[in-house]
C-alpha cells in the first residue's frame, strides 16, 4: 500500500504562496529553493506552514583562518601523518 503524501496548509506571506492552499514538502522545496531536509527539520509534526518555517537560513561569517605565508606553511606541516 502506498504511503500517504502529507499536506501542510500555508499560512506565510510568500509572494509565490496562495494563503490557504495545501502543499507538499516536496512542493515546497521546489518553490521556495529550500532543501526538503531543512523544512523537514523545521516543521516537526506541525500541519501549518508559517513565515518562521520559510525563512532564510542564518550563515555565519566564515574569518580567514591563515593570514601569512608562515602561518599557511606552518598548518600545511602540522597536517602531515606522523607516520
Amino acid at each position: 500500500m502506498p504511503q500517504k503524501i502529507r499536506m501542510y496548509t500555508n499560512k506565510t506571506t510568500h509572494e509565490r504562496l496562495v494563503i490557504g492552499a495545501q502543499y507538499s514538502m516536496k512542493q515546497l522545496s521546489m518553490i521556495t529553493k529550500i532543501a526538503v531536509g531543512t523544512l523537514h527539520n523545521r516543521f516537526g509534526y506541525a500541519d501549518v506552514v508559517t513565515d518562521a518555517d520559510l525563512r532564510i537560513p542564518h550563515r555565519a561569517t566564515i574569518w580567514p583562518l591563515l593570514e601569512t605565508k608562515s602561518d599557511k606553511l606552518s598548518a600545511s606541516w602540522l597536517n602531515k601523518g606522523l607516520v
